[in-house]
């Protein structure tokens, strides 16, 4: 397992139903109408599979991903820290898989605001503490949820 994918995730249009086909109620969500799309999370292992749901206002987020990370240090901590300026929808935490550390956060930012540029030169400051560094945008899927 090269670069291990801690998660999957997608957004989908929210009907007016305001819950999934898996029979997963979204009425519990305070203030509903605020929000037109929802972050689905999904986190798997072979005991398990987890579906995290977050009620966004936007169509696009961003994926960021952080392979072998070099030991823990105070570093790692301010950088986390500077990661909160770009509102972390979900975050994996530290994940250790074959011996090495990796880390996925779901950012409130799509990579056509002028903040994404913000967050690149973030991550380029910081490209000496990790093996490998992705940015993908999760953007809105077909289908709606009902």
């Amino acid at each position: 397992m090269i670069n291990p994918s801690l998660t999957v995730g997608q957004i989908k249009e929210i009907g007016e139903s305001f819950s999934l086909n898996i029979n997963i109620s979204l009425l519990h969500i305070k203030e509903k109408h605020k929000y037109g799309y929802l972050l689905i999370v999904k986190s798997e292992t072979t005991r398990f599979a987890k579906l995290t749901i977050y009620p966004i206002n936007k169509e696009k987020v961003l994926k960021v991903t952080l392979t072998g990370l070099t030991p823990i240090d105070e570093h790692i901590e301010n950088f986390s820290m500077k990661l909160h300026e770009y509102e972390i929808i979900h975050s994996s935490g530290l994940v250790l898989v074959e011996g090495k550390l990796f880390f996925e956060c779901y950012l409130n930012i799509s990579l056509d605001e002028e903040k994404s540029k913000d967050l690149k030169t973030l991550l380029d400051k910081n490209k000496n503490k990790f093996k490998d560094i992705k940015i993908e945008e999760i953007s809105l899927a077909k289908s709606k949820v009902n």
